[in-house]
């Protein structure tokens, strides 16, 4: 039992934040811009950062537990997992504060990007609940549960940490100086 809630309450809860999340998203974007005070013109690069530190993480997580390294892995998945979490709120920030940039290219490599960009989100949603459904039986120390579904989180997010550093590689060229 993890916070105090049956098995039926943590995967009601797990769905819970998986379905809130992207929709909390969806309306917090679709609001007016806002002035926090604070230039935060700086995010994208932090969450170029943040992505491919994640990228890294999760290629060093999987060679961890390959080589029976349980407590690194451990540890090393939970920071991937805490900035994955930082990416969340940083992006919503600086899209709460910005106005979208758009991809200024034109001709193959606008389809190239608009492969990535539309992957990118929509793998994007299915990470939340993955990666929950994944940690939680990790924490319960129900290990065979946790590698099943591990084999599906894995490569889904290590992809969406990827695109999510090309994606921002295509339109660095384009945010506001």
């Amino acid at each position: 039992m993890l916070l105090g809630l049956s098995e039926k309450g943590i995967r009601r809860l797990i769905w819970g934040v998986s379905i809130g999340i992207p929709v909390v998203v969806v309306i917090l974007l679709s609001l007016p811009r806002i002035d926090i005070g604070v230039d935060t013109r700086f995010i994208p690069k932090l969450n170029a950062l943040i992505n491919t530190s994640v990228t890294i993480l999760l290629g060093v997580g999987y060679f961890l537990i390959r080589r029976g390294q349980r407590e690194a892995h451990k540890k090393v998945m939970l920071v991937a997992f805490a900035l994955s979490v930082l990416f969340l709120v940083s992006y919503v920030v600086y899209h709460l504060t910005h106005e979208e940039v758009r991809f200024g290219g034109a001709g193959w490599i606008k389809g190239v990007y608009l492969f990535v960009l539309i992957t990118h989100i929509g793998l994007s949603v299915f990470v939340v609940p993955l990666a929950l459904f994944t940690l939680y039986p990790a924490l319960s120390r129900r290990f065979s549960h946790h590698r099943r579904i591990a084999r599906w989180t894995f490569p889904i997010w290590l992809y969406v940490s990827v695109t999510g550093v090309l994606v921002y590689l295509f339109l660095s060229p384009y945010y506001p100086a």
